[in-house]
């Protein structure tokens, strides 16, 4: 069908673009992901957050303290500001008339 060739092509695209977007987050308990989202922001779980202040890895293996600005605790989501400078944002998909 060709709604999931569609799909699967907005899927590749994405993964292909999202390797030097991840981020790894990490506290003194653990550690977990996220993507950079633009200039100074990360998505992450909020299960991957506890506190204010999270340690974030680039794929280039730099680091950085970065500050929770917020969380979503019943949807799971947080967003961390952090010094992004010259990491890409993850490649969000364009409308494929999908939906």
């Amino acid at each position: 069908m060709a709604i999931f060739d569609e799909v699967g092509a907005s899927i590749r695209q994405l993964a292909e673009g999202a390797g030097s977007s991840v981020v790894g987050i990490g506290q003194r308990w653990g550690v977990g992901s996220g993507v950079v989202l633009g200039e100074g922001r990360v998505l992450t779980n909020a299960h991957n957050v506890r506190g204010d202040r999270v340690t974030v890895t680039f794929a280039d293996g730099r680091t950085a303290e970065g500050n929770v600005a917020g969380r979503d605790i019943d949807g799971d989501l947080a967003v961390i500001d952090v010094d992004t400078a010259g990491v890409p944002a993850l490649p969000w998909a364009s409308g494929t008339g999908c939906g």
